[in-house]
């Protein structure tokens, strides 16, 4: 076992989990909203650590944390159109649960089946289909939100918010489509960084919270 990648995995455990329910516990729906994604992301990794741990159960694993991810879309979604008019939110949350079953279904058909390597390193091991499915989707729905969910903070801590999400963003289409051992080694080293800062400065700063 790589001690490394199961650091990686639990660091995202901890630190989704924690900023999830920082975002949940406030008033804001559009912070509840991301909260939630963000919890539900906390448990699609756990299901993909325990993989890690226990590589007999790795595909099953995979396949949960899969559907965790991809209902954290919706909600990702919904928080991006949470101020737009009901009929709006209805017909985009709607779309997006039939955008992530196609996924999910196209994805499980995928013949190709996640692995560890003799290294240690986690691999989706998703066909360029199903990778070009989950970046769109992942895109899409974050995207949005983060812009939203940045634009209620002040000053220095918008930026933290909206940049290091995205930066997790793009550090998360590295890890689904890089195979190269040292791409990935950077990627999860920037990702759990931009994760310690996010989650260190939201729960410990009471001034990161003055929103607008």
């Amino acid at each position: 076992m790589n001690i490394s990648v199961l650091f990686f995995f639990l660091h995202n455990v901890l630190a989704t989990f924690f900023l999830g329910m920082k975002f949940k516990s406030r008033a804001d729906g559009v912070f509840k909203f991301f909260g939630i994604a963000l919890l539900l992301d906390a448990a699609a990794f756990a299901a993909w650590t325990f993989g890690v741990i226990s590589p007999e159960n790795l595909l099953i694993s995979v396949t949960i944390g899969a559907v965790l991810f991809l209902v954290s879309l919706v909600f990702f979604l919904r928080a991006s159109v949470q101020q737009a008019q009901p009929s709006t939110r209805s017909l985009v949350t709607g779309l997006g649960v039939a955008a992530i079953l196609g996924i999910f279904y196209i994805g499980h058909n995928d013949p190709a089946l996640a692995y560890i390597s003799p290294e240690g390193f986690f691999f989706f091991n998703l066909s360029p289909l199903v990778q070009m499915l989950y970046i769109f989707g992942l895109t899409l729905a974050m995207l949005p939100a983060i812009d939203l969910v940045a634009s209620r903070f002040k000053s220095s801590y918008a930026v933290l918010v909206r940049y290091g999400f995205i930066v997790e963003v793009v550090s998360g289409v590295l890890l689904i489509t890089s195979k190269d051992i040292q791409v990935l080694y950077i990627a999860g080293w920037i990702i759990g960084i931009i994760y310690l800062l996010l989650w260190t400065t939201l729960l410990f700063s009471k001034k990161a919270w003055s929103v607008n």
